[in-house]
């Protein structure tokens, strides 16, 4: 006689599929509803946007305004290249929250940055990125006393 296999061997396909948790991480909560990178805040808001930025400037400011997560920590998480180099945490106290985080730059970091706006629960609301350049080398300066490159090397003659 023919024995049926046990029901640990049937295919796990038979078996209806275990549905996650809703809950089981906290809702995120929150909007971003303006963010950039900037070269200085003045009232409490960003004076101009800077997507690209050359290396000879050394600090650079991500603002960023949240609504809706009052009594929430919000992190700006700063990366180059994909590798986090900084995070900077900040509290929330109203439904309308301005925020800001600045980083000092290595002139040798170029490449591009990202700055991502993450709630207390981990989600990630909102990212920018910016790239830094390295600026255009200086034009040599001819030495004092040098022929100017312009002028001709001999004079002409009179008749």
């Amino acid at each position: 006689s023919t024995a049926n296999p046990p029901a640990a061997a049937q295919p796990a396909a038979a078996q209806p599929a275990a549905q996650p948790a809703v809950q089981a991480q906290p809702k995120s909560t929150g909007t971003v509803a303006r963010a950039q990178f900037t070269s200085a805040i003045q009232d409490r808001e960003p004076v101009d946007k800077v997507s690209n930025l050359l290396n000879d400037k050394h600090r650079v400011y991500f603002f960023s305004e949240i609504k809706d997560a009052p009594n929430q920590k919000i992190t700006h998480r700063w990366e180059h290249d994909g590798k986090v180099v900084s995070e900077t945490s900040f509290d929330v106290g109203g439904n309308r929250w301005r925020v800001y985080s600045n980083k000092t730059l290595d002139p040798q970091q170029t490449g591009e940055w990202k700055v991502s706006v993450v709630d207390e629960a981990g989600s990630t609301l909102g990212a920018s990125t910016f790239t830094y350049e390295n600026a255009p080398a200086a034009a040599p300066v001819p030495p004092a006393g040098a022929p100017a490159a312009a002028a001709p090397a001999t004079a002409p003659q009179k008749p």
